[in-house]
């Protein structure tokens, strides 16, 4: 399976991220799609349905599958090694006319992952052109240290503590990076990145896949990942289990602490 170019990688280098990357036919992400919006209408739709897409992969064999698609991985591998971890997975998911933006943020400020040998896959299963609020980076953000961060839990924020970077990006080189259902982006976890609104009449669905090379460590507590490339020589990480069962009573029990561990973990300083 055919990761990066030599070209691709020295764009991500310089940059700190590549937009955008194909990975998933049409059928494929349309299957992946209704996989997804049948989950949150079993639990009684998007807000009921949260606790369990968080890391849905431990519960979901579809979802299971995205992560670990070759394509995917032959991708990260270019950049993180031979070696590597799934750490987590989520969604962003505007809907139709949402108010709801991503303000800008560099994830390692708060995910406690050291050292920074970490990426983000976003996923897009559904089109995300720039009237959709597509992400948008600040190329080269990643050469430099962490900028401090505001936690502001704004209501119309994604994030988790609303967090933003206590930096006036006035002047600063933006680029958005507009994707077609089935593409994705990779970024570096320091580099800058946000989003705006979505005003166009789909939702805008992001699966975001958090791989690290098997050398990182948590910082903050114990955590759990999933093996998804060569050797966990280094075993930082409790390994989680690919699900035999949707839904089942095994992997709803594993899912309910991993996630609940990694909840801790975010909100901790």
């Amino acid at each position: 399976m055919e990761g990066l170019s030599s070209s691709d990688l020295d764009s991500y280098w310089e940059n700190g991220f590549i937009s955008p990357i194909d990975v998933f036919t049409p059928g494929e992400t349309k299957s992946f799609r209704d996989k997804f919006e049948s989950l949150e209408n079993h639990f009684g739709g998007r807000d009921k349905a949260r606790l369990y897409t968080t890391d849905i992969l431990l519960i979901q064999r579809w979802a299971w599958k995205v992560a670990t698609t070759p394509r995917i991985l032959e991708c990260v591998r270019g950049i993180l090694g031979d070696n590597v971890l799934l750490w987590s997975t989520n969604w962003f998911i505007k809907e139709p006319g949402d108010q709801k933006i991503v303000s800008f943020h560099q994830d390692a400020s708060y995910w406690g992952l050291e050292p920074h040998e970490v990426i983000t896959a976003w996923v897009a299963l559904s089109d995300a052109p720039n009237e959709s609020g597509p992400m948008v980076f600040v190329p080269g953000s990643h050469k430099s240290d962490l900028i401090d961060h505001e936690d502001t839990y704004a209501p119309n924020n994604l994030l988790s503590r609303g967090q933003v970077i206590r930096k006036d990006l006035s002047g600063q080189e933006l680029i958005e990076a507009p994707l077609r259902a089935g593409q994705m982006s990779l970024h570096h976890v320091r580099t800058i990145h946000g989003s705006s609104a979505n005003t166009t009449n789909d939702r805008r669905i992001g699966m975001v896949l958090r791989y690290c090379s098997a050398r990182v460590k948590q910082t903050k507590g114990p955590d759990t990942a999933v093996l998804v490339l060569g050797q966990d020589e280094h075993q930082h990480f409790a390994l989680l289990s690919e699900p035999k069962n949707d839904l089942g009573e095994v992997e709803l029990l594993a899912h309910k602490k991993a996630i609940t561990q990694m909840g801790k973990l975010l909100m901790t300083d």
